[in-house]
């Protein structure tokens, strides 16, 4: 699979109260999900400056590029500086200690702790976290358990900064509003433009855009585990030569109201990525820990399995943060889910364009 591959901790509730009544045409108070979206985008933000230092960090493990232009000597003095170069030694601290792709690029925040259940703590700490000097706090508490040096030593990087928190929420309940025009929209045989883009029966659009855009709109509250250029689960076995765990099935529970109506959806729903932009496996809250049996049993022989293709470690990442995501929906009886192109909240580009309606 190509492209970002996401773990989510699943709340029922979400899609039962909010994403179900909008679906079937009805009202919901959306401003407790507003806010607490604006205080998640808020603290991961943060996170996300730290973040960038660290990479910033990496990145200097490396030697400056030789020049595409210039003179013939600066070309091999800059070879022969090369050839010299020492990392700094905070960069080459850091390279020993921060695994990138779990720390940087995997987990929700900013979590440098080792066990599922310590992490699971520390994603409820960010999401309580009174304010920007508390998130602060937990992010320093981070790099400290890194190395003792590195609280004094990264600071934050300046990016680009966010939409205001009233143009956020507008932002959100226009894609809230989808959930209830195309439905709407497919009852009465109307079409549906994609983002402003080509128009095809609102019939068709429902089963491709809603189900993924509704999960969307939940991981703007519930914060999720990210790979990249990685498959769900259930693909993950099969190359290993590993049965799947039965636990895993098809997310029709979600939008269990709206496949009774709508039978695309329910024939689109399947429990395998197949698209940049979908929905795979989903374990309920009473098969969790069945899913932790399997991964505690067979997480070794799949690992030992992706090493004879060279891809040992990024298995063991991987089912490292499915392990860690299951851990957190156990603690909280949340279910499992694997989605396909859900940005993290922080990225300024996570927003989907919002479509439009017509008959």
């Amino acid at each position: 699979m190509q492209g970002i591959v996401s773990f989510h901790p699943v709340d029922l509730s979400f899609f039962d109260k909010t994403v179900e009544p909008l679906v079937a045409g009805e009202k919901v108070n959306p401003e407790e999900y507003l806010d607490r979206a604006a205080r998640v985008r808020a603290a991961a933000g943060e996170a996300r400056r730290y973040k960038l230092a660290l990479e910033t960090q990496l990145e200097l493990l490396e030697p400056p590029p030789p020049p595409s232009e210039g003179t013939v000597w600066e070309k091999v003095r800059s070879r022969l500086e090369r050839f010299d170069f020492k990392p700094d030694p905070l960069s080459r601290l850091i390279a020993e200690k921060v695994e990138p792709d779990l720390q940087l690029h995997g987990r929700p925040f900013l979590i440098t702790e080792g066990s599922a259940d310590r992490v699971a703590a520390l994603v409820d700490e960010y999401l309580s976290a009174p304010g920007e000097s508390a998130v602060n706090s937990l992010i320093l508490e981070q790099l400290i358990r890194v190395d003792p040096s590195l609280g004094g030593k990264i600071e934050p990087v300046d990016t680009e900064p966010f939409s205001s928190e009233m143009v956020y929420r507008r932002e959100l309940l226009a894609l809230m509003k989808i959930l209830f025009d195309l439905p709407q929209a497919a009852r009465q045989h109307g079409s549906w433009r994609r983002g402003g883009g080509e128009s095809i029966p609102a019939s068709e659009a429902l089963p491709e855009e809603l189900p993924w855009l509704a999960v969307y709109l939940h991981s703007r509250v519930v914060p999720f585990w990210t790979g990249r250029n990685v498959d769900g689960l259930d693909t993950v076995c099969r190359a290993a030569e590993v049965e799947a765990p039965g636990c895993l099935s098809s997310p029709r529970r979600l939008f269990s109201r709206s496949c009774e109506e709508f039978s695309g959806l329910r024939e689109a729903l399947g429990y395998e990525l197949t698209s940049r932009r979908g929905l795979g496996a989903f374990v309920p809250p009473e098969e969790i820990p069945d899913l932790l049996s399997f991964l505690s049993a067979e997480g070794s022989r799949m690992i030992q399995a992706a090493s004879h293709h060279g891809e040992g470690p990024t298995c063991a990442t991987l089912l490292r943060k499915i392990r860690e995501c299951a851990r957190y929906a156990e603690g909280h009886g949340m279910g499992y889910l694997e989605a396909s192109g859900i940005l993290p909240v922080e990225l300024p580009a996570a927003a989907p364009a919002p479509g439009s309606v017509s008959f």
